[in-house]
């Protein structure tokens, strides 16, 4: 009976997963545009395999697929198949991260413990070692199929820990780094509960990683058609340079003004209070004073108001200038939060200012 109970509700789970995975494919390659970027195919290719992979379990329950003969750990193919959705998800940030950094050389090194495994598989064919429970697995550990099962397996954790690494360019990434670091996580989350199923086989975790996973693309899928800002145009790129050392004898409202309007600290999305404080010399309360001080404002609406200063000066001297790209170059990766502050700050829309401007 509990069985039957946690198999009923492993399929609820898995057409939950399949509904989320296989819409959010769907409004994915509706707003396909030609640009350069290539981030969303690689998520719709990431969110549509899961979808058919949600629906394998229906399908067996439905008859429409013959179901498994016997239960066996780490069956070869599904490790194949999961190592390659990890890998194309792990992709995905990275296009957002650093666009333009895949080239033929980098796609073959990050798939090439797909081709030797793929390789492998093929040539062990069908005398690959059957797993019943987790003790079998270790007492196997030393034959060269369960060996590359398991490093197909544990080789996913790797991929997800490289976002990490990858070189973060504010001026190039069309996300924040916060944003980065919660893709990071989501990930490295539902990898570990997907090695945690394939080593032990506990039916409760076939409700655990559907919901995870149908979440996590919920939230992928959102922020991509919602909350990511890119511009249309190509951003120049700029190099980053390094803060020089802020005489001690200005006073602290001078050092704000140098390194906000030289050195245009507002342009970097992840700018918080403590990096500001840090640059000018001082602490986040003595700062947070001076502000308030000289502007009557806090700290937030301070760096908005100089990105949406920017925003509107640029939107008057450039008639045909991409609203987004504005935004992007000001600072600003979600689209929600540009539009919110413009009409916060100047009383209008982006759109509404613009009519205005060329009736």
């Amino acid at each position: 009976m509990e069985m039957d109970r946690v198999y009923l509700m492993a399929l609820v789970a898995a057409t939950i997963e399949a509904t989320v995975c296989l819409v959010g494919t769907r409004e994915l390659w509706r707003s396909l545009t030609g640009g350069k970027d290539r981030s969303r195919r690689l998520l719709i290719l990431g969110a549509f395999t899961s979808g058919l992979l949600a629906l394998v379990p229906i399908f067996v329950a439905a008859g429409a697929v013959p179901e498994q003969s016997e239960f066996t750990l780490l069956h070869p193919w599904i490790v194949m198949i999961y190592m390659s959705l990890h890998i194309v998800m792990t992709l995905y940030p990275i296009a957002v991260i650093s666009p333009g950094w895949f080239n033929v050389k980098r796609y073959f090194l990050i798939f090439l413990p797909v081709t030797v495994s793929l390789i492998s598989l093929i040539l062990i064919g069908d005398n690959w070692t059957r797993l019943y429970n987790s003790t079998e697995i270790w007492e196997n550990a030393g034959k060269f199929d369960v060996l590359l099962r398991l490093g197909m397996l544990f080789i996913m954790a790797p991929y997800c820990l490289s976002l990490f690494a990858v070189h973060y360019n504010y001026r190039k990434t069309s996300a924040s780094f916060g944003w980065i670091v919660n893709y990071s996580v989501g990930l490295s989350l539902l990898c570990g509960v997907h090695i945690l199923y394939m080593l032990s086989g506990d039916s409760r975790l076939l409700i655990v990683l559907p919901i995870l996973a149908a979440l996590f693309y919920w939230w992928s899928v959102e922020f991509e058609l919602k909350e990511r800002l890119e511009p249309d145009e190509e951003v120049e790129e700029v190099p980053e340079t390094v803060p020089e050392e802020l005489p001690v004898e200005f006073g602290l409202w001078t050092r704000i003004g140098i390194v906000m309007d030289q050195e245009e600290a507002w342009r970097d999305p992840d700018l918080s209070l403590g990096d500001l404080a840090k640059r000018c010399g001082t602490n986040t309360t003595y700062l947070n004073q001076i502000i308030h001080g000289e502007t009557g404002t806090n700290f937030k609406t301070f760096i908005n108001s100089k990105r949406i200063d920017y925003v509107s000066r640029q939107l008057r001297e450039h008639l045909g200038l991409d609203i987004q790209t504005a935004f992007f170059d000001a600072g600003y990766r979600s689209r929600i939060t540009a539009w919110r502050n413009f009409k916060e700050i100047v009383g209008v829309t982006p759109t509404e200012f613009r009519k205005q401007l060329y009736p």
